[in-house]
């Protein structure tokens, strides 16, 4: 019996125990199901954090106030990341590095802002409007108005979200916004960005302002964050190595207690591998065990199918078919119904994956993932069907036949 007629055969044997052969096939569908759903949710979520960090830029380097290596993890003893400063003695020193294209200091904080009688509290930025402009890049676009200048005074930009739905009453260019009590003009409103991108909620300001507004609640000459351009063509990781090199003596800190960071675009990819690597495994897992459970009915399904064909069995082997071809007989059947159940759980998978993306969940499968899953499903079946199957191939042909 070849391959072709083995699979025709077990089809028909499943179709004369069309409910019992369903219900196992539902078990595998349901882990093939919560597989592919659980892993293209994490996957669906990896890129678009991944095309987030596009807006973030390749050759973009941020120095923060914060050893974020010391932040707490299994297995670490400790559970504060080192805190310091940065302070303009900081940007000055930097910006002597090489391989720098551009650099600007950021003066951010939290602030009351008001209009038209309705007062929200946000996160504000005080930057250095040529050189942010230059290494935001084309990330920051303007829908209304224009940008800031170096010459503005008192003057606001928003991210879409606050312009939009901040208020009730939306505000535009040229509105009046009071913050911290101080009046500012709404120079220019930015184009929506995407629900996770920081620019959709921001509120942009000069430096100056933001640290006229700060006053005595941050230290003398200190600022938030140095945001740095490498050249186009220079080595990302070797500039930040000199620029770590430069902080750490102006710190006088060495690597082991060191209370600042460099992020760059490498360095938040790699986190987020890590992240998205553990809890496509811890999902992956949860999923498996569902897997189990409809392989355990495929094998009970078996086994109940070896009791009730002990007579066709015995006529197998009465025509000549030998233990070697009744055993894949069986192995087949099993596998049949793991690829059904793989089939349609894939299928129901997609579906749900394509219902996330409606509501604005990010999914998705790689092709990789579809065709393993399908043939993880034939590999399961046919290991369940495994130990019915050589129990058929060693029934005595005699007492097969006598049974009833």
């Amino acid at each position: 019996m070849n391959t072709a007629d083995m699979l025709n055969y077990s089809i028909k044997s499943m179709r004369s125990r069309s409910l019992r052969s369903w219900l196992t096939i539902v078990g595998v569908v349901v882990g093939i199901t919560a597989m592919v759903l659980l892993v293209g949710l994490v996957q669906g979520l990896k890129n678009d954090v991944e095309s987030q960090l596009k807006g973030f830029g390749t050759n973009t380097i941020v120095i923060i106030p914060m050893d974020v290596s010391k932040v707490a993890s299994y297995g670490s003893t400790q559970m504060v990341p080192s805190s310091g400063k940065l302070t303009e003695l900081d940007y000055q020193r930097v910006k002597k590095a090489g391989s720098i294209d551009a650099i600007t200091k950021i003066l951010s904080g939290r602030f009351n802002m008001q209009f038209k009688n309705e007062s929200i509290t946000v996160s504000a930025s005080g930057i250095e409007p040529e050189n942010y402009g230059r290494i935001i890049g084309s990330s920051l676009e303007i829908d209304t108005g224009r940008f800031l200048v170096p010459s503005d005074h008192h003057a606001l930009v928003l991210g879409y979200s606050i312009a939009d739905s901040g208020f009730t009453k939306k505000p535009e260019v040229g509105s009046d916004i009071y913050v911290s009590g101080e009046k500012f003009k709404v120079v220019g409103i930015l184009k929506k960005a995407g629900s996770a991108n920081s620019l959709d909620s921001a509120v942009l300001m000069p430096f100056d302002d933001a640290k006229s507004l700060l006053g005595d609640s941050i230290g003398p000459n200190e600022i938030s964050a140095i945001r740095i351009l490498v050249k186009e063509g220079e080595n990302v990781n070797e500039t930040a190595d000199q620029i770590e090199s430069i902080m750490l003596s102006s710190h006088r800190k060495n690597e082991d207690n060191k209370d600042f960071s460099l992020v760059t675009a490498g360095y938040i990819s790699s986190q987020i591998d890590q992240t998205t690597s553990l809890l496509s495994l811890f999902l992956g897992a949860i999923a498996g065990i569902s897997l189990v459970v409809g392989a355990i009915g495929i094998s009970n399904t078996m086994f109940m199918t070896v009791l009730e064909r002990r007579q066709e069995i015995g006529l197998l082997k009465a025509i000549g078919m030998e233990e070697g071809e009744i055993e894949r007989l069986f192995i087949a059947e099993a596998g049949v119904i793991g690829i059904a159940g793989g089939t349609l759980g894939l299928l129901l998978g997609a579906l749900l994956i394509g219902v996330a993306n409606l509501l604005g969940f990010p999914a998705q499968i790689l092709p990789q993932i579809a065709i393993g899953a399908v043939v993880f499903s034939a590999i399961v079946g046919m290991a369940a069907g495994f130990i019915p199957s050589r129990q058929a191939a060693r029934l005595d042909a005699i007492e097969a036949l006598r049974y009833e």
